[in-house]
């Protein structure tokens, strides 16, 4: 298979991976706004845009703090949003730190892998993506937010 067409294919599903995580990791820091401020005031535009929304408060900051509220721990869906949110962390870092392996990479299964550390693979095919397009949906839904 042409390396460029897997390159290709690769660099629309990091792309996907990137945009969406990101909207995923904004809505969550409203999320978490909304916890401290239930109402918008000067007090809560603060919190979010010299607080939660910048660089110094990372994606798995804002994942603890959401797992470390008593509030959302109580809810029935926690579990399953905090094994969503560190699959959608975990697969945004592969994408954006780990590198195609070209040898054994073919179109419908591309093949991504680390040095740091140990070396390690992952396998990104279309079942992956489905699921992960899944888990999105999931989050944005139960944050409150349309696609």
């Amino acid at each position: 298979m042409d390396k460029k067409i897997i390159r290709g294919k690769l660099d629309l599903i990091r792309g996907e991976v990137i945009s969406s995580a990101t909207r995923v990791e904004f809505v969550l820091g409203y999320r978490l706004r909304k916890y401290f401020f239930p109402k918008s005031n000067n007090k809560a535009t603060i919190l979010f845009w010299n607080v939660i929304n910048t660089p110094y408060l990372t994606f798995d900051n804002k994942i603890g703090i959401y797992e470390s509220i008593p509030y959302f721990k109580k809810l029935k869906s926690h579990t399953k949003i905090s094994k969503s949110l560190r699959f959608i962390q975990k697969l945004r870092n592969q994408m954006a730190h780990w590198q195609l392996d070209e040898k054994e990479s073919k179109l419908e299964k591309i093949i991504m892998f680390t040095l740091v550390g140990k070396y390690r693979k992952i396998t990104i095919n279309d079942n992956l993506v489905e699921n992960y397009r899944k888990e999105i949906a999931f989050l944005i839904k139960k944050f409150g937010y349309s696609r």
